[in-house]
Formats: C-alpha cells, sequence, structure tokens
C-alpha cells in the first residue's frame, strides 16, 4: 500500500468511531440548570430529515452561535481530502442525493449573507475566500507533487496527458464545492461573477507552477505540431505526396486545437502558454523563409513548382502565407484561448516576415549578383523590401563585407572581378537606379582594380572582342560582355534632356533617394562601359592604354580590321572625335601603308619580272606623332632585307618628298625556309628571330660539320640587345634547329637522331671548360632608350621621392603603384614588375633603401 491509501484508512477508522463529521462548535449556554443537555435542550428530529421548529418555550439561539453552527455544516461539506489516492482522483465526492440536505442549505444561506441572517454575529467570514485558500494550500501540498512526477517522465506526450489528467481531477474537487456554495446565490450575475472570479483565481495558481520538464515537453509538442501545420521543413514537394501533406497538416491542426482546449480547461493556457506559443510560431516564420525562399528567387506554386502566374519574386507568395496560413492558425487558436486576432496584428506579422526576407535577401545579394539575370526575382524581393534609409544601410554594410570576403583577394583573377563588378552594375541599377548603393559599396572594388596591372587592358581587349565570341569557348578568357554591351543600342541612346531639366515625357521617373548627397545627379542609364572605365582612373589613362592595344592589333597581320573599326566609332560617340583623334590616324596609316607599299614593290621588279634572289617584303608606314611610342631595339637585318630597305627609302623619299623613313625591324614578323639534312622546316617568327638564324648560314668557306657560333659571336655579327639574342637562341632551340652546346655556344642540329648523342657530349664539354677556364663575359650593352623615356623615368622619380617625402617615410611596392596610377595625370603604364626593377635601380644607385617590403629615402 502507499502512504497515502493508509492515511486514508486510518482517518476513516478514526472517524467511524469518534463521529469527527458532525461535531460542532461549542454554542453559548442559555443557562446552566441541572439536568439540561449541554448546549441547550435537545432538538427532535423530523422523520422527513428536516430539523423540527423548536419548541416556543425555549430562548433563541444566539446570532454567533448560529453562524459557527452554519459554517461547520458547510465547511465539513466541501473540505477538500487530506490525502492523495491516486493521480486522478482526490478523495470521493458526496452522493448527488444528498444536495437536497436542507440543514446544508439554511446553513448555506447564513453563510452567503450574514447581515440579514445574523445580524448580530461579532465574527464571520467569506465563505468562497475561504475555500479558494484551502484550494490553494491543497493545490500545494498535493497536486504539485504529482505535477512534478509527472514532468520527470521523458515522453513529451507522457508529460502533457499525466498532467492534463491530474488537473482535471483537481479541477472536479475544486468545481464541486464551488457549484454547492454558488447554489444558493440567487441572482445570476452575482453566481457567475462568483464562479468566474474563483476560476480566474484558481487558473493564476495553477498558471505559476509550470515545471520545467511541461514547459519542455510543451515546446516539443508545439514545434512538431506547428511545424507540420504550417510546412515549415519543404522547400520541394512532389506533387503525388500533395493531398497527403494536405492530410497530415489538417490532423496536426485538429491535434493542436484540441491540446488547446485541453489545456485551457484545466488552466495551462495563461500567459506562459501565450509567450511560448508566440515564440513557437516566431521560429516557425523563420523555418519557413529560410528552408522555402533560401537560394530560390522564382515564386513557387502549392508543388514547390516554379509559378507560372507572371510573377518573378517570392514577396507576394509569403504574404499569401502569412494571411492564409499563419495568420489563420494565430486567429484560431487565440480565438479558443479567448482572445482577439486583428487585421492590425496579421499586417504587423507581414511586415516581420517581409523585413526577414528582406535580410535573407541582403545575405544573398553577392550570390544573386553572380548569378545576374537568373536571380531577377531574388531583387524583385530585395526592391520591394529595402525602402527606408536603415534598410539601405544595412544592404550596403553586408554587401561590402561579403565582398571583401569572397571578391577582393589575390585568389581570384582580374578577369573574375571585372565580370562581377559588370553584373553587380547591372544588378544595382535594377535594384536602384540613382546608383547611390553602387557608390557606397563599389570604392574598395575600384581601389583594388586599380592594384591590378593587367585590369585597363583586359577591358580594352574585351571591347575589341567579338560580340558572337560571347557564347563560344573562345570567348571565356575575355571579357566579352563588354563587346555585347557596347553593340546593345539600347545602351547606345544617350538621353538629351540636361542635367538641370526634367524629362517630363519619363513616365518611370521616381524622386531622388533619401540618403543621396548633396551633389547628387540622377544618371541617365545603367551605362555599364561608363561605370567600368571611370573605376579604372582616368578617361586618358584608358585611351591611352586603348591606342597601346590597338596598335598591337593594327601591326599583326590579320587581313582587316572592321571590328577596331566598329569599336573606334562606337567609343567616338561615348569620349568624343577628339580624345581618339590618334587612332583615327593609326587605322589610316595601315590603309595607306598598302596602297604605298604597292607601288613601292614595283620598284622591286628586275625588266618587269620579279627576281628570284629578293624575297616578298611588305611594309607597314606610321606616322611617328601620331602612335604610341613604340620601342626601339635595332640590330643589322640580313644583306638581302638592307638591299629591299635601300630601295623602299629611295622609293618612299620619292613619293613623300621632305619624309623619312626610321625601320623598327624588331616589330616586324618573317617566313623562314631552312633545309636541313634530314628534313624542311617552313615557319613564322619575328624578324629578330630570322636574323639570328641568317646568322648561321654557311659563308661558303667550304668547312666541314655544321655551323657553330657563340653568343659573343652572334652579338658582335648582329648588334643586337641581348635579352632580345637570348629569346630568339631559346626559340631555335625549341624548334629543334639549334642545339645548345654548353659554354654559351649553340650548333646547328642537322639531324634530329644525334640529339641524344650531341647532348651527352656537350654535358661533358661544358663541365670541363667550366673546370678549366671561366667564360669570357659577355660586354654589356645598355639599352638603348629615347629621350621620351628618360623624361618619363624623370618625372616618375621626382613624383616617388615627392611622395616618400611628404605623404607617407615608408611605402611598399603595390601602395606606391596605385598612387601614381591614381595621381599622375597621364596615367602611369608601368607594370608593378616594371616599376619593381625602376625601385632596384634606384637601390642600387642608392638613391633608395628596402628595409621590411617597403621603400625609403635613405638618411642622410
Amino acid at each position: 500500500m502507499t502512504v497515502s491509501r493508509v492515511r486514508a484508512r486510518k482517518n476513516k477508522v478514526f472517524r467511524s468511531v469518534f463521529q469527527t463529521d458532525i461535531s460542532q462548535p461549542t454554542p453559548l449556554l442559555a443557562s446552566s440548570a441541572p439536568g439540561e443537555a449541554f448546549g441547550g435542550p435537545h432538538a427532535s428530529v423530523a422523520s422527513h430529515g428536516r430539523l423540527a421548529s423548536p419548541p416556543s418555550s425555549l430562548p433563541p439561539v444566539g446570532d454567533q452561535v448560529r453562524w459557527d453552527r452554519a459554517w461547520h455544516a458547510v465547511t465539513s461539506r466541501i473540505q477538500l481530502p487530506s490525502s492523495v489516492a491516486a493521480e486522478d482522483s482526490f478523495g470521493t465526492l458526496a452522493p448527488e442525493s444528498q444536495d437536497l440536505d436542507a440543514i446544508f442549505y439554511d446553513a448555506l444561506s447564513v453563510l452567503l449573507d450574514p447581515c440579514s441572517s445574523v445580524p448580530r454575529a461579532a465574527h464571520t467570514e467569506d465563505l468562497l475566500l475561504w475555500h479558494t485558500q484551502q484550494v490553494r494550500q491543497h493545490f500545494v501540498y498535493h497536486v504539485l507533487p504529482l505535477l512534478a512526477a509527472c514532468a520527470a517522465q521523458g515522453d513529451c506526450t507522457q508529460v502533457l496527458l499525466g498532467s492534463i489528467q491530474t488537473l482535471e481531477a483537481a479541477h472536479r474537487q475544486y468545481l464541486y464545492g464551488l457549484t454547492l456554495i454558488v447554489r444558493g446565490i440567487e441572482r445570476e450575475d452575482v453566481r457567475a461573477a462568483a464562479v468566474a472570479k474563483f476560476r480566474h483565481d484558481l487558473h493564476a495558481i495553477i498558471g505559476n507552477s509550470w515545471a520545467e520538464g511541461l514547459t519542455n515537453a510543451l515546446r516539443s509538442a508545439l514545434r512538431r505540431l506547428l511545424g507540420v501545420i504550417l510546412r515549415t521543413g519543404r522547400v520541394h514537394v512532389e506533387s503525388g505526396s500533395a493531398k497527403s501533406d494536405d492530410s497530415r497538416a489538417e490532423a496536426a491542426r485538429a491535434e493542436l486545437l484540441g491540446l488547446v482546449e485541453s489545456l485551457k480547461t484545466v488552466g495551462l493556457a495563461g500567459d506562459k502558454f501565450q509567450v511560448l506559443f508566440a515564440e513557437i510560431m516566431d521560429i516557425c516564420m523563420r523555418d519557413v523563409i529560410h528552408n522555402t525562399y533560401s537560394g530560390v528567387w522564382t515564386a513557387l506554386d502549392v508543388f514547390g513548382h516554379v509559378d507560372a502566374s507572371g510573377t518573378t519574386g517570392c514577396m507576394d507568395r509569403l504574404s499569401d502565407w502569412i494571411e492564409h496560413d499563419y495568420g489563420r492558425l494565430a486567429v484560431e487558436v487565440f480565438s479558443r484561448l479567448g482572445g482577439h486576432v486583428s487585421w492590425d496584428d496579421v499586417e504587423r506579422w507581414r511586415d516581420i516576415a517581409i523585413g526577414r526576407l528582406a535580410t535573407l535577401r541582403i545575405q544573398e545579394l553577392f550570390d544573386i549578383v553572380l548569378r545576374w539575370p537568373e536571380s531577377k526575382g531574388g531583387l524583385e524581393d530585395l526592391r520591394s523590401a529595402v525602402a527606408t534609409p536603415q534598410r539601405r544601410l544595412q544592404l550596403t554594410d553586408t554587401f561590402s563585407a561579403t565582398l571583401q570576403k569572397r571578391l577582393l583577394h589575390p585568389g581570384r583573377s582580374t578577369l573574375d572581378i571585372l565580370q562581377t563588378y559588370i553584373s553587380m552594375i547591372r544588378t544595382f541599377h535594377a535594384l536602384d537606379a540613382s546608383k547611390v548603393l553602387l557608390d557606397r559599396v563599389v570604392h574598395a572594388l575600384q581601389l583594388y582594380l586599380c592594384q591590378r596591372d593587367d585590369a585597363i587592358r583586359i577591358v580594352v581587349t574585351g571591347l575589341l572582342s567579338s560580340p558572337s565570341a560571347a557564347s563560344a569557348d573562345e570567348g571565356k578568357g575575355r571579357l566579352v560582355e563588354l563587346a555585347a554591351v557596347l553593340n546593345d543600342a539600347s545602351q547606345q541612346q544617350r538621353h538629351h534632356v540636361d542635367d538641370d531639366d526634367l524629362d517630363w515625357n519619363d513616365m518611370s521617373w521616381v524622386p531622388d533617394p533619401v540618403d543621396a548627397g548633396v551633389n547628387y545627379k540622377r544618371p541617365k542609364n545603367e551605362d555599364v562601359i561608363g561605370t567600368l572605365i571611370n573605376a579604372l582612373g582616368s578617361q586618358d589613362i584608358f585611351i591611352k592604354e586603348f591606342q597601346l592595344i590597338i596598335a598591337e592589333r593594327l601591326l599583326s597581320n590579320q587581313p582587316g580590321f572592321q571590328q577596331e573599326i566598329k569599336v573606334l566609332s562606337l567609343l567616338k560617340k561615348r569620349f568624343g572625335e577628339n580624345a581618339l583623334q590618334n587612332c583615327d590616324v593609326m587605322i589610316k596609316d595601315i590603309y595607306d601603308s598598302r596602297r604605298v607599299d604597292a607601288t613601292l614593290r614595283q620598284s622591286l621588279r628586275v625588266d618587269g619580272t620579279p627576281d628570284s634572289s629578293i624575297p616578298t617584303y611588305h611594309s607597314k608606314i606610321l606616322s611617328r606623332l601620331f602612335w604610341p611610342s613604340l620601342p626601339k631595339d635595332p640590330f643589322k637585318v640580313p644583306p638581302p632585307v638592307a638591299a629591299i630597305q635601300s630601295q623602299y627609302e629611295a622609293g618612299f623619299e620619292q613619293l613623300k618628298t621632305s619624309r623619312k623613313l626610321s625601320w623598327l625591324d624588331h616589330l616586324g614578323s618573317a617566313t623562314v625556309q631552312l633545309e636541313l639534312e634530314d628534313r624542311s622546316i617552313e615557319l613564322e617568327c619575328k624578324t629578330y628571330e630570322a636574323a639570328v638564324i641568317y646568322a648561321f648560314q654557311g659563308d661558303g668557306s667550304g668547312q666541314p660539320g655544321p655551323q657553330q657560333h657563340t653568343f659573343n659571336e652572334i652579338w658582335e655579327k648582329l648588334m643586337m640587345d641581348e635579352d632580345l639574342l637570348e629569346l630568339a637562341l631559346r626559340f631555335w632551340v625549341s624548334k629543334r634547329v639549334l642545339r645548345d652546346a654548353g659554354n654559351r655556344s649553340y650548333v646547328v642540329l642537322e639531324r634530329l637522331d644525334e640529339v641524344g648523342k650531341a647532348a651527352n657530349k656537350g654535358d661533358d664539354e661544358a663541365i670541363s671548360k667550366s673546370g678549366d677556364e671561366d667564360g669570357q663575359p659577355s660586354p654589356r650593352k645598355p639599352k638603348n632608350m629615347d629621350s621620351k623615356e628618360k623624361e618619363r623615368r624623370t618625372v616618375y622619380w621626382q613624383f616617388i621621392v615627392g611622395m616618400l617625402t611628404n605623404s607617407s617615410p615608408a611605402m611598399p611596392l603595390g601602395q606606391i603603384s596605385m598612387m601614381m596610377k591614381m595621381l599622375i595625370a597621364d596615367g602611369c603604364p608601368w607594370s608593378n614588375e616594371e616599376l619593381q626593377e625602376f625601385l632596384g635601380e634606384k637601390v642600387a644607385e642608392k638613391e633608395l633603401e628596402l628595409a621590411g617590403g617597403k621603400y625609403r629615402l635613405p638618411k642622410k
């Protein structure tokens, strides 16, 4: 037996012997005559159970005694048991037949209206307050231990079921006594108010007695049911399982509403439950937004497929979910709790959901930029949600941090950075046509691009690409998007409205954003090329780089230059005719050269027939003042070429009086035919490479064996720059025409089968000669440097000295390069390697010091 059952049996035996349930308080004695019963004369009892009227000869009982006797009669009837028999029972309720006891009702009428019934009683109490206090004590000492035992169970379902059953049993006991009390109240409104007050007090007691296990169990149950109803974990659902999913949601809804009804009945649906329910609903909203719309930028239908209704974003779908699913569930739950959900509450929830979707889209903005235009739906969500200065500031701060982390680092190529920048221009223009947001996030990217030496070249190369190569494999390594933009007619349309006026025909006009600057000017269109060019530095730097690349392409052997002419004409509309005048002259020189070359080649014919000993020769005549300063590395060309050049010069002086030719031999190309013992070779190479291999041609002396020359011999014969000579020798070694015999000697490789043997022999000779004597050092011939280059180096050096004197005493290479490109008026065309070589020369001359990776002026 349990302790409670043993105690209940002992109390039962005790009451059967001593009749404690019918004892009455000690009354006030009317007299103390001998033989008179204690407490007055005996009362006669009627056969039908009602008290008979006392004899008229007896004095009336006092009001206090009557009150005490009534109090005892009522309280002994509604007193709660002092023991607990089981979780679902707190003693046996009185039989319904005893409810008609007249003694109880007479006593109840006295207690409920003491002013009328016992006006002279000195001490009275509130029966309802007494019942409430004993309910509180009974709940603390008997119900709370049982609730703690239920909360200690592992299964949340068992915790909820046991707690609800325990509280239902307690309610039956507590409400039974209340029912007996309120039967004596005649007025309906007073009776309802008493019941309501008692229930309120009882639910307050229960609501403040939550165990931790009960809270966790209820949280787990609500997460499970709300997750099924609101579909928090569903991202894509097959159409065949949609019906079963709906049935599961309806079953979960019915279970949830039943649970809410049960909790409300037992008093667990108070403030704590409502706060817990609101927290779970908030978590479900977050889960739905993250699981359903993360990485999904197009609206989905009920089956998880792309919505074909015409909407591109997910904002409308989310608003519908808030109104029909989220709001509906909140209305159903709070209506059962006696609450009310207004339309303002639904609007507030919708604003919260839109804000969270906007936060998600802000975090995904970099991915939206990378996948533009497929991600246009996500941008639509962002544009409709980011409408306040606070949200716009959040967007720019988050995107700048992501940009710095994912793009602006050495692991990303310049081409990737430029392609991302183009997508940023288009994306942010669609998001905010004012370009205020783009200006906030682009400064770090522009500064980083200025440190990339190949940025301008990649942009210009992309402009000169063919638009048809955008989808081909040959365009993957170039910025061919710019060629497509440049040829897009919509990009070339320029509004002719003055900057200070409004275009009254523009039906898409919107006011300036509130966070725009003081000197803000509204852009006419997205202007991808203009924005990209401005990010790379001044317009002059871009034009100079464009001239250099145009010069390289014009000097190549391609038959036509239609793409270059088209790009030049389109850039003229953007930069003006005068800015690109040199390029016009350069193209004109190439086409004029073809006519001049055809005329001068007539002088190469002897008696009207071509001389087979004279090689076929073509030239391109350039206007020195309009072309970029081309490097000059002269060398002695082969005698047949020199003879042709002399004839060209004579013919040109006859055609163009007072003008003279200056040959740039190292920029040309030549077709070489080689006849070796076991093979014939014909290939196209540079002119200096052809001159080097021509130097190995036999001189007719009849010396046996293949021709062999040292590096110094070839240099003395050609007077060629050492770097060019070394490049040419490496070229012919790679083509297996020459062989490095060691000790800076090269031999013609007449037969390929001698490669292995000759290589081993050459290694042995090289080792022996290096042990006997040192090779003679080659005369160091400084590179030719024209006056413009010397002047430029002087200006750059003065600028570097000024920076290290006034700006910072020590600077790394990258900072010096960036400052020169940004602050020098004409820009700095040097790469970081060229600048490092120049600074290295100054360090060798003791004019600079290098310490810790930073350059500084020596201390004097």
